[in-house]
């Protein structure tokens, strides 16, 4: 008994009760942190809670007076407030969005600078400077990799929120995409459009948007492209994701039609820096695991005789390799044919030259051109012939309708040992952009030159392509 009244014993006790107390609330975040299904509402109130139970062991061992406790209380709870106050201020401003500090997973509709759209889902603000950086895409999930950089993009939009350097009144060809066309790797002089245009001497309308699949850019079509009169129309296919796209555009357009005007409130939480800030903590707690950057590199040699990892975090299919084998035939395609089917009628109607180009995934391109180590899962990944499969569709969407396989044009570029993929990230280098749009020129300049001699009339052709 007088053991428990010794001071230095009851002092051990404190100090032994706080520690096993804050040891329980470090296990309970602990367990949010590292729980699947936790969000980072979930970890906010715990650690709120938190905090104030941390309070526990003093307010009930301290000997001051219950005055003297609130206000240290208080005043330890208002300086925590102030200082997350000015974290969160430039959020609330709308200077910073935390979402992107912290590479927050967020639908694009959510994103600063785009809007929500019923049919296309999302849209970029119009004439807005968009300022965006980012690791290459092939790096997710890998560890290691020599060829670790960070892309910048900071251009400046059209009044209709797409990537041309002046709002365009009418252009003699438009190209409709992905984020292939929309760039965000490459410079404004570098993209396809712009070389395109170089090429032809020609207004050239650049149409592409990231993310964006064939139900989208159908209506990209309809709603911005036949509106500037062009004599062509290009329609990029790309084979990673666009089939997949197809399929998901559904489910996203049900989603995007269910939402609901956000108070200000919400909307200053999807960007403030406590709850992304806690999504990347929950993250980072759960993170899948990763895979050694080689496993999935392949050493490719260039003209010069230089080795270049070249990271690829998928064959042709962003999704199941076991799935290759069933895209040509899968009812994704047919859907998209219907969709060409209807794109061919109405360009037809307004005169429009309707050309589908083919985009290849970077491994089709360079699989033969570099080695892999041994135990690479690259060795098997499977390669289909998706491209017969698409001019098939193509050809049944309309006779006028016109196809163009890149793929020769990047290989043949490439087995002159040039990148014309980036070395870690799914999209096309510079190079790339020029390739294409030199391939997509001379294409346009054949097929307009049949035409005329078929018509037997001097009609308004193509100029002559520059050689660039």
């Amino acid at each position: 008994m007088r053991a428990i009244e010794n001071p230095k014993v009851q002092r051990l006790a404190r100090i032994a009760t706080s520690l096993l107390w804050w040891g329980v609330l470090v296990f309970f975040v602990r367990s949010v942190v590292h729980t699947r299904d936790a969000n980072p509402d979930h970890l906010l109130a715990l650690a709120t809670l938190g905090y104030l139970a941390g309070w526990g062991p003093y307010l009930l061992f301290s000997r001051r007076s219950p005055a003297g406790k609130s206000i240290r209380l208080a005043a330890c709870t208002t300086s925590v407030v102030l200082a997350f106050g000015l974290i969160e201020l430039p959020a609330v401003l709308r200077l910073v969005d935390y979402r992107s500090v912290f590479h927050t997973p967020t639908p694009p509709w959510r994103r600063t600078g785009n809007q929500p759209d019923p049919d296309l889902l999302y849209v970029r603000e119009p004439n807005q400077r968009l300022r965006v950086q980012f690791q290459g895409s092939d790096l997710h999930r890998l560890e290691g990799a020599s060829a670790s950089k960070v892309y910048r993009c900071d251009t400046r939009l059209d009044g209709r929120g797409f990537r041309n350097a002046a709002d365009l009144d009418s252009a003699r060809v438009v190209i409709v995409g992905d984020s292939f066309v929309e760039g965000l790797q490459a410079a404004d002089d570098e993209l396809i459009s712009s070389q395109l245009a170089k090429a032809l001497s020609v207004p050239t309308a650049n149409l592409g948007r990231t993310g964006y699949g064939p139900q989208q850019e159908l209506e990209v079509l309809r709603r911005h492209g036949l509106p500037l009169g062009p004599r062509a129309c290009v329609w990029t296919f790309y084979e990673g994701n666009d089939l997949q796209d197809v399929e998901s555009y559904e489910a996203s357009r049900d989603r995007v039609r269910k939402l609901r005007p956000e108070s200000p409130t919400r909307d200053w939480f999807g960007r403030s820096f406590v709850r992304n800030g806690a999504a990347y903590l929950i993250r980072q707690g759960t993170h899948e695991p990763t895979i050694p950057a080689r496993r999935q590199a392949g050493d490719f040699r260039d003209a010069s005789g230089r080795t270049t990892e070249i990271y690829f975090s998928c064959g042709v299919h962003e999704g199941d390799a076991d799935r290759v084998s069933s895209r040509a035939g899968s009812p994704a395609l047919k859907q998209f044919q219907a969709i060409l089917t209807e794109a061919c009628a109405l360009c037809r109607a307004q005169g429009v030259d309707l050309i589908v180009a083919f985009v290849p995934a970077k491994f089709r391109v360079y699989r033969d051109l570099c080695q892999f180590d041994p135990d690479s899962p690259c060795r098997g990944w499977p390669v289909d012939d998706l491209p017969s499969a698409v001019e098939r569709a193509v050809r049944a969407s309309g006779d006028d309708v016109g196809f163009l396989d890149l793929t020769p044009a990047f290989h043949a570029r490439a087995a002159e040992g040039e990148l014309v993929y980036l070395a870690d990230d799914t999209h096309w280098s510079a190079e790339g952009h020029r390739i294409a749009a030199l391939a997509v020129a001379d294409f346009l300049k054949r097929r307009d030159a049949a035409k005329t001699a078929l018509a037997g009339a001097d009609r308004d052709h193509f100029p002559p392509a520059s050689d660039f």
